[in-house]
């Protein structure tokens, strides 16, 4: 939360008592709602009554670091030394940047007896092509998410011949929408674009692994509507809403400047940008794809130096409020469209201090309502998560969140 060193994940941390305010330099340190009881004992106090906190505390955000190395040494996690601290079933023993990741059986693990493989090399292999032939040649026992994304010929042929394991994951394919520049900023140019998308033909011919098309932004594991907010792929409706929306701009088809989606290097993801860019011809829209690697991609997005940018989503915590809280505030460093809505944070702080379970899901259901009338986001596709696996390697467990457990995991 220190204003200095704050990630994008800072707001995570909102539901303590004055961490926001002690982000915004408003508060000093002492006035967060955290206090260290005794070595063993944090004692936590919250804006108001969060019943998910406890699965917060479960996300790397919230991870306990050394407090003395750090003070001692602030970039201690950016090298392999003596003052690289771990707690969990393996130990970060070799890190060779942009080659390969080396973690170790750690012996000083509180459920060490449990953990059956003696360590695990994580090789880091840009191109999907090269990771495919080393699994295939049993170099690599395990690839696909949360680690790579696979080539779609990989995906589709392994699918086809039962390799490729498939689960639900929380994700969410979605685009941003700078509604700071023209013409992003009319909600109904917007909706037109959102609304001429056809999803349904995307998740059957660009995926094909039984992904729903998302007509709201919450996934079927957080919903608070059993409906969809708006018809997939209504042409005439996006029609009409162009013209909307090109009369309230005072201009005309001819007079809109080519736009471009911005996405990360990745072929599946221009394979989709692809088909969008073929749907939106038939607004009459010109669309172009600029590819980047994902720091570049990220920074220039970050910077409000976008049009259009594809940012897959996953969130940590099974509550819809994670995916809402995101478009809270305009200066909150994930929300990347810059829309704010006054209506729309007064919902989310109703729901906030709501007690009752279906008053809170109503409350957040309207929030989500109006997000999906106003469109800052456009969404596409609840995501699956998939993998290829050495049919000898078990027990590894995976969350929805894409997290991979390999606490158990064993060689048969």
């Amino acid at each position: 939360m220190n204003p200095l060193h704050a990630t994008t994940s800072a707001f995570l941390f909102y539901k303590i008592k004055n961490a926001r305010a002690y982000f915004e330099k408003k508060v000093g340190v002492d006035d967060v709602g955290i206090v260290a009881l005794d070595e063993k004992t944090l004692k936590v106090e919250l804006e108001h009554p969060v019943h998910y906190f406890l699965s917060l505390c479960a996300v790397p955000t919230y991870a306990p670091i050394h407090k003395e190395i750090d003070l001692r040494n602030p970039q201690w996690a950016n090298d392999l030394s003596e003052n690289f601290v771990t707690n969990g079933p393996f130990s970060l023993k070799g890190w060779k940047k942009g080659v390969e990741i080396y973690l170790e059986r750690n012996p000083s693990y509180w459920d060490n007896c449990c953990v059956k493989i003696d360590g695990i090399e994580i090789a880091i292999v840009p191109d999907e092509n090269t990771q495919f032939l080393m699994y295939q040649k049993g170099n690599l026992d395990l690839i696909g998410y949360p680690f790579n994304e696979l080539s779609l010929d990989v995906v589709d042929n392994t699918h086809k011949k039962g390799e490729l394991q498939v689960m639900d994951q929380f994700g969410l394919k979605w685009f941003f929408l700078n509604t700071r520049k023209p013409p992003f900023n009319n909600r109904n140019f917007r909706k037109a674009v959102s609304y001429a998308i056809d999803r349904q033909i995307i998740v059957d011919h660009v995926f094909g692994l039984g992904e729903k098309p998302a007509m709201a932004i919450l996934n079927s594991y957080i919903i608070v509507s059993d409906k969809p907010y708006f018809e997939d792929g209504n042409i005439e409706l996006a029609k009409k809403l162009l013209d909307r929306a090109l009369l309230e701009m005072g201009m005309t088809i001819e007079d809109l400047p080519t736009f471009t989606i911005s996405q990360s290097t990745n072929l599946s993801s221009l394979t989709l940008n692809q088909v969008i860019q073929q749907q939106l011809s038939s607004l009459g829209l010109h669309v172009k794809i600029d590819q980047a690697d994902k720091p570049v991609f990220f920074n220039r997005v970050c910077k409000g130096d976008y049009d259009i940018a594809l940012l897959p989503v996953v969130p940590w915590i099974k509550d819809p409020i994670y995916m809402l809280d995101l478009f809270r505030y305009r200066d909150s460093t994930l929300n990347l469209t810059c829309w704010e809505n006054p209506t729309y944070q007064d919902l989310l702080k109703k729901s906030d201090h709501e007690t009752d379970p279906e008053k809170r899901r109503q409350y957040l259901h309207h929030a989500e309502a109006l997000l999906m009338e106003e469109m800052p986001v456009i969404p596409i596709c609840f995501n699956k998560s998939y993998f290829l696996c050495n049919k000898h390697l078990k027990g590894m467990v995976m969350a929805l969140s894409r997290d991979f457990d390999f606490r158990y995991a064993y060689f048969e």
